[in-house]
């Protein structure tokens, strides 16, 4: 009868865990973008993932991250935050592949995604 209760208490657990998500790879965002023996990873410069994963198949600016503004300091001094642009980078990986798309902000990689499979 233990042994029982026990097997049933770690089929549910497991069953428990698989249904909430908790283990689930596929649903959560990349934070590495493999290419070939090497890898880069969220904040690291666009010039370094450039330089590990090489030219991209395709790429698109997509924006700015925000406008300039100054800010009220004390008189004769102002404080800007400078806008950057957000630019995409595709990398294909082939035939039946993944495109990936990695997003930079001022030339700091932000997200890594899927972007559908290549042709």
């Amino acid at each position: 009868m233990l042994r029982f209760a026990l097997a049933a208490a770690v089929l549910f657990l497991s069953a428990l865990s698989l249904f909430s998500g908790g283990v689930s790879p596929a649903f959560a965002e990349d934070t590495i973008f493999r290419c070939g023996a090497e890898s880069v990873s969220i904040g690291d410069s666009r010039y370094t993932v450039q330089k590990i994963c090489g030219k991209p198949s395709r790429s698109e600016s997509v924006g700015q991250t925000s406008k300039e503004k100054k800010q009220k300091q004390p008189k004769g001094s102002t404080s800007k935050s400078y806008s950057g642009k957000v630019q995409k980078l595709y990398y294909d990986r082939g035939y039946g592949d993944f495109v990936y798309a990695l997003t930079f902000e001022k030339d700091i990689l932000k997200k890594i995604e899927k972007s559908g499979r290549a042709r």
